[in-house]
């Protein structure tokens, strides 16, 4: 009779220790899918900004770019080395942001992916709003979001637009 008890203790154990592989698994590859969409949308970001920046004053491109939850901030900067320590404040007003490079941070992550690597740089100037997704308690589009079944995104329509010989302005619109 003990026999079956411990058959049936170690099958559920076995079982449990299953399904927490299997759930571990499954987050991290969802995980893995969204930074790498996060990636993606900041690759089309910076060559639209680039091909903005290599034509003539006036021309302009309109997009849109979606952001998973896992990006802290997209901005312009000439400092590549330093990420900014707070920026809830700069998303949230969009404050304008300038620099030769457009760089990437994650949330997880303490230091700056940016494009083109330094010590290369962009023809132009670049203004920017600083980008990124807030915490659930701070953007009620990332809540209006997760209820329908998005997940936490933040979406951006932006105006890339080249102002001036050697600018190229972003607006979100």
């Amino acid at each position: 009779m003990p026999d079956i008890w411990v058959y049936v203790f170690g099958g559920v154990i076995i079982a449990i220790l299953v399904l927490v592989i299997g759930y571990t698994l499954f987050s991290n590859a969802i995980n893995f899918s969204q930074r790498q969409e996060a990636l993606n949308q900041f690759s089309t970001l910076t060559s639209d900004i680039n091909t903005v920046c290599l034509q003539e004053i006036g021309n302009s491109i309109t997009k849109k770019f979606t952001f998973p939850f896992q990006v802290r901030v997209v901005y312009a900067t000439d400092d590549t080395l330093n990420p900014l320590p707070k920026v809830l404040d700069e998303i949230k007003n969009q404050q304008a942001s300038l620099g030769k490079n457009i760089c990437i941070q994650f949330k997880d992550e303490s230091y700056l992916r940016c494009y083109p690597e330094p010590p290369k740089t962009l023809p132009c100037n670049i203004v920017m709003p600083y980008l990124g997704v807030l915490p659930e308690q701070e953007d009620i589009f990332i809540t209006i979001n997760k209820i329908l079944g998005r997940g936490p995104i933040k979406e951006y329509t932006l105006l890339i637009n080249k102002t001036a010989r050697n600018e190229v302005t972003v607006r979100a619109i």
